[in-house]
């Protein structure tokens, strides 16, 4: 809250004031009963509580926020219900917990309410007569009142938002339940998430990670079908940066809050933790800013960001545009060493509402000494005495906007209709420095000096490698991508790029910027030993900046839609970049990346039985990141999805593939795509010969199904010129008997001749027959790499 001052909802409540309140907040021994057959529902979410002892908070603002229910005597039980709608999120249930549905009994449970649901279960009580029980009230709030505090804090600024905004139909239910066969496990429905109904726990001794049980929309959504409506939108960002001699940035943002419904009380934003937000303003008028640590909220729902809340001093009503404002400090900006700078909070450095395509007008002020680069087109750059400004404008809507800083060298180049820009380090980090070297001088070999023996040992220190070595060829590199990818797919999200250099050993491609990891600057002679290895040099040599580059269509012009459609942007990064290899070396470099990743895939975790692949289908997208060691979600999202997109251009053919993707860019220009989007748009390339033409065979094996099977190809050939028979039969392992992939065969008859190919559904095993004139000279099944599989 702004020092010194009091902002009053309309409810005549402040943030701080009822953060207070729920900070002290206790069990309540007046209102504990015995209950008996009470039941709770949260759209798919059904809970039995049979027979126990339930008690209430005390009011928080009339909301009787919490809620304890105990099983005390040897027959008390409650009971949750839950099955999933969907085959994959019943396969995710059945991972977690061996049942592809959920029906648990439990002894004890604590609900938190953000909806009402306090006052309406209490009413059920009363309704039901249920006797009494002030004296386990008071046991009760003796021994729990501590975890219903702790649990309601970690849900503090959703619960004061539903608070303070009255908004009971968007509200929050939380239940952390504790079973006898389960241990601790947590079960929410929450109408602002993508997904509103996930179920899942905390596992024993990680405190920061979340295991997701599953996930998924709530049955009112599926019904409405969408993401439902948005609240509003925050547009025109105006940012005004300075970067003071220790680094600290200094901001103050504006931009244009536009209600998409009535809004009251408050509504949230999200920023990094490393920003803290000073003032704020809504019309001109200074409102309050209320921003807690909600741990369990942000560790269930998956937020890096924090939220905070802007507390409204009135209604506002759709259709009007307000003026928001936002003093911000923080330390975002980060020392590497030796010089060299790099912006920790990429994404999340300035007040935000999720992702949506809008228009970003930047001014940097820094050191004179520092350059900065950022999304959008540089639109003048002066120093003033001790300082360097630098403005920056986006000239096509983008979803967000990033920027870089460092004491930068630069370069320029144009390709058609595109200008690059390429900015370097003056020197290395310290990690990428060479280590010193001792030379040991044998007697003789060097003049003695008085006191030491006659054998010497020299250190050297090598010079460090050059980080502006490659600053032309990235440039030029970067030019000749983009306008191969803007011949194909169209214009990039904006008609200027930045290179710009990033300590570590991944890249990212923001709208108009790219973030380049600093090995990929260096000769391939000057990197550390550490990454030279052939699959290293094609990585940070051939295929990192493409990607990056490729991420200004894909993910900066055409969006994910949500968690699980986010592999769409970054195969199609990683295959475009793919696609550029072959170009440049053939189409053996690139089934010999294909290859590496399908080793990848099949690569053993803590189950030798369970390769990395196994973990999941690649649409659970960070659901499938692993707690260390082998990443499932970067392997999975990368390696298979790079594999489903090989596939998909084998069947669909190259022509028509590229075509695909250039009508994926400009039908989905500026918005978002689910995969299911994706596979309609695909299923209208496909042939016509092709027995699976909608691709919903495809998707359901390699999308939303796991699995690589390991295929034996056997070929028997009967008859004589002119009536040749050939039986090609597939045998099919390693997967399970409902597996099934649409495998083309093909046979060239003569050389020279072309491919006759026919389909085959695996299974088991199964067999495809050609008529031919003469015996072939070559069979193939699947050639080209078109199928992920293991041959025999």
């Amino acid at each position: 809250m702004l020092p010194g001052l009091l902002w009053l909802t309309a409810s005549g409540q402040t943030a701080a004031s009822l953060a207070e309140r729920l900070r002290r907040l206790e069990l309540d021994p007046d209102q504990c009963y015995r209950v008996r057959d009470l039941e709770l529902h949260r759209e798919d979410i059904r809970i039995f509580l049979n027979d126990g002892v339930l008690i209430f908070s005390q009011p928080l603002h009339d909301r009787r926020v919490a809620a304890i229910f105990r099983a005390i005597d040897a027959g008390d039980d409650a009971e949750l219900i839950l099955r999933p709608p969907d085959r994959g999120e019943r396969a995710s249930l059945a991972r977690a917990t061996g049942s592809a549905n959920l029906d648990e009994h439990f002894k004890t449970a604590l609900f938190i309410f953000g909806d009402g649901g306090g006052e309406e279960l209490l009413e059920s009580v009363r309704k039901a007569s249920s006797k009494p029980q002030p004296e386990e009230g008071l046991l009760l709030a003796s021994r729990q009142g501590e975890a219903v505090r702790n649990f309601a804090q970690s849900f503090q600024v959703r619960l004061l938002r539903d608070v303070l905004s009255g908004d009971r139909r968007n509200g929050l239910f939380y239940a952390a339940i504790s079973s006898p066969a389960r241990g601790n496990f947590d079960v929410l429905h929450d109408p602002a998430l993508p997904e509103q109904v996930i179920i899942g726990e905390v596992p024993p001794g990680s405190p920061g990670r979340f295991n997701v049980w599953a996930s998924f929309p709530s049955r009112s959504r599926r019904q409405q079908g969408g993401n439902g409506p948005e609240e509003f939108f925050v547009e025109d960002y105006r940012i005004e940066a300075a970067v003071n001699q220790d680094l600290r940035l200094e901001s103050r943002v504006e931009a244009t809050l536009k209600p998409l419904r009535p809004l009251r009380g408050a509504v949230s934003f999200e920023l990094s933790p490393d920003m803290e937000v000073q003032a704020a303003r809504l019309d001109g008028q200074p409102v309050e800013i209320f921003r807690r640590e909600s741990l369990r909220a942000n560790l269930i729902g998956g937020q890096a960001n924090e939220s905070f809340l802007l507390v409204l001093p009135r209604p506002l009503e759709p259709g009007g545009n307000h003026k928001v404002e936002f003093e911000l400090a923080g330390n975002v900006i980060r020392r590497a060493g030796n010089g060299v700078y790099y912006v920790g909070a990429r994404t999340n450095w300035y007040p935000s509402r999720g992702f949506h395509f809008t228009r970003f007008d930047m001014t940097f002020r820094t050191p004179k000494d520092l350059r900065v680069a950022a999304s959008g087109d540089l639109e003048e750059e002066t120093v003033e005495g001790g300082t360097r400004i630098a403005r920056f404008r986006t000239s096509a809507p983008v979803r967000l906007a990033g920027f870089n800083i460092g004491n930068f060298e630069a370069v320029t180049t144009q390709a058609k209709g595109l200008r690059v820009r390429v900015y370097a380090n003056r020197t290395v980090e310290p990690s990428l420095a060479p280590p010193p070297r001792q030379i040991v001088m044998p007697p003789g070999a060097a003049p003695r000096i008085s006191g030491r023996g006659p054998t010497q040992i020299i250190t050297l220190t090598p010079p460090p490698p050059n980080p502006q070595a490659r600053m032309k060829e990235i440039a030029g590199e970067t030019a000749a991508a983009m306008e191969w990818m803007a011949s194909q797919f169209g214009p990039p999200a904006l008609p200027a790029v930045t290179v710009s250099p990033i300590p570590g050993n991944f890249g990212q491609g923001f709208p108009g910027l790219v973030y380049l990891s600093t090995i990929a600057y260096l000769p391939e002679k000057d990197r550390p030993p550490s990454v030279r290895t052939s699959r290293l040099d094609v990585f940070y040599s051939e295929l990192l900046l493409a990607h990056e580059a490729a991420h200004q269509w894909w993910g900066n012009v055409v969006a994910s839609a949500s968690y699980r459609d986010e592999w769409l942007q970054e195969a199609l990064a990683n295959y475009t970049a793919l696609m550029l290899l072959e170009r440049r070396r053939g189409a053996r470099a690139l089934e010999s990346v294909l290859e590496e990743y399908r080793a990848d895939l099949l690569r053993e975790t803590g189950d030798p039985r369970q390769p990395v692949e196994a973990a999941g289908p690649i649409i659970w997208g960070a659901r499938l990141r692993g707690a260390e060691g082998v990443d499932p979600w970067r392997i999975i999202t990368y390696c298979k999805g790079s594999w489903i997109l090989h596939m998909l251009r084998r069947r669909l053919g190259d022509g028509p593939f590229l075509k695909m993707l250039g009508e994926l860019r400009r039908k989905h220009e500026y918005k978002t795509i689910t995969t299911e989007e994706f596979r309609a748009l695909a299923s209208r390339y496909t042939a016509k010969d092709d027995p699976d033409r909608t691709l919903e065979g495809f998707f359901d094996t390699w999308v939303y199904g796991t699995g690589i099977p390991v295929i034996e190809t056997a070929v028997r050939t009967r008859g004589k010129p002119p009536a040749v028979n050939v039986t090609v039969t597939v045998r099919q392992s390693g997967v399970p008997d409902d597996f099934a992939v649409e495998l083309p065969v093909a046979v060239t008859p003569a050389r020279g001749a072309r491919p006759v190919i026919k389909w085959l559904r695996t299974g088991g095993e199964a067999a495809v027959q050609f008529h031919l004139r003469a015996a072939p000279v070559r069979v193939e099944a699947a050639p080209g790499a078109a199928v992920l599989a293991v041959r025999k």
